[in-house]
């Protein structure tokens, strides 16, 4: 649990007792009526560490704590080495964006030819060894979707350009080659792209929302939700090879070069 979480928030019943005296007031006798006051004056309380715990809090909280506890603390699978997230390309990026190239044409009702997520988004490495529940949402604490994209050869050739100005991102379905900043070889699946072909990318919904200052292209283009989160759709892929005995693995491939 991070250092924001173990913060010390005003307690429920305090708040509930506050609402109360408001809702009263503004009742009056049965007539609405306006409150006028002066002279107010305001004073800042910290809610942090200082202030000590409630008990009758701590105690109502116990049991939904240890049942999450035992939920979080759930080994879901086992990784063969340590995977890490890194520019341009490292194990964990390859492994989520294959897992969501995978997922996407199991869900979509046409093939989908490249994946990709951002590093912002992937917040922790996966350790060598056993997998918790937990770690897999400190790797993927948000609740983004993954979602399927229209997108023409030039967008996709625009894209890859975008990544390279990032200096690399989560990939999968495409290959690419940048000298001296510019690109100079980008394939998908391996074939030479075609600027009139229509292309299907799978991404999340935050990277695909219009307006963004990076990946500009990906809030440009049609996109179907596929109803799974990118991080339910990572836990499902970790107990899928663990029911099948196998530890997940990745392995740097030279997708991103840059020379």
């Amino acid at each position: 649990m991070n250092k924001f979480m173990r913060k010390k928030r005003l307690p429920f019943w305090i708040f509930l007792f506050l609402l109360n005296i408001i809702a009263w007031q503004c009742a009056g006798t049965g007539s609405s009526r306006l409150i006028l006051t002066e002279n107010l004056t305001s004073t800042n309380l910290a809610i942090d560490s200082t202030i000590s715990n409630d008990i009758l809090v701590e105690n109502l909280i116990i049991p939904y704590r240890q049942q999450l506890n035992q939920t979080m603390n759930k080994i879901i699978g086992y990784a063969e080495k340590e995977l890490r997230k890194g520019r341009p390309e490292a194990p964990l990026n390859n492994f989520i964006a294959e897992l969501m190239l995978k997922r996407a044409n199991a869900e979509y009702s046409k093939k989908v030819h490249i994946a990709i997520t951002n590093l912002g988004g992937i917040r922790a490495s996966i350790p060598k060894g056993p997998i918790t529940l937990g770690k897999i949402y400190e790797v993927m604490p948000f609740e983004n979707e993954l979602v399927v994209l229209e997108m023409t050869g030039e967008q996709v050739i625009t894209l890859a350009k975008q990544i390279g100005e990032r200096n690399g991102e989560a990939i999968a379905g495409m290959r690419l080659t940048f000298r001296n900043g510019q690109l100079i070889t980008l394939t998908v699946q391996g074939e030479k792209v075609d600027p009139e072909e229509i292309y299907y990318v799978v991404t999340t919904d935050f990277l695909s929302n219009p307006g963004r200052s990076s990946l500009q292209v990906l809030g440009q283009a049609k996109r179907d939700f596929l109803g799974v989160l990118i991080r339910d759709a990572i836990i499902d892929e970790i107990r899928q090879a663990q029911s099948r005995g196998n530890p997940i693995t990745a392995e740097v491939d030279g997708r991103i070069v840059f020379e």
